[in-house]
């Protein structure tokens, strides 16, 4: 039977170093996940985003020059139905 008087830091409880492992080990892993998520973002939606911008921008600008010059001439296109009474 071993008695202890006094606490005796040289020593470590096994379960304090599984403990800390662990936490380490969360740690690391929550690290790598918030990096991979960054680089994603970075990487693969910003640029996603960034084309589908100027996209849209020049698509806009398209249409909307097409729409001029199609009400350049001040003729309505329209089909005209002419009903007749008589």
């Amino acid at each position: 039977m071993r008695i202890n008087y006094g606490s005796q830091p040289n020593t470590a409880d096994p379960g304090q170093l599984w403990s800390a492992l662990l936490r380490l080990a969360m740690f690391i892993t929550a690290a790598l996940a918030l990096l991979a998520i960054t680089l994603i973002g970075m990487f693969v939606v910003l640029p996603l985003l960034l084309f589908g911008g100027i996209a849209l921008h020049f698509y806009l600008r398209y249409q909307t020059r097409q729409s001029q010059r199609r009400s350049a001439d001040g003729v309505i296109d329209a089909e005209y139905t002419v009903i007749d009474h008589r």
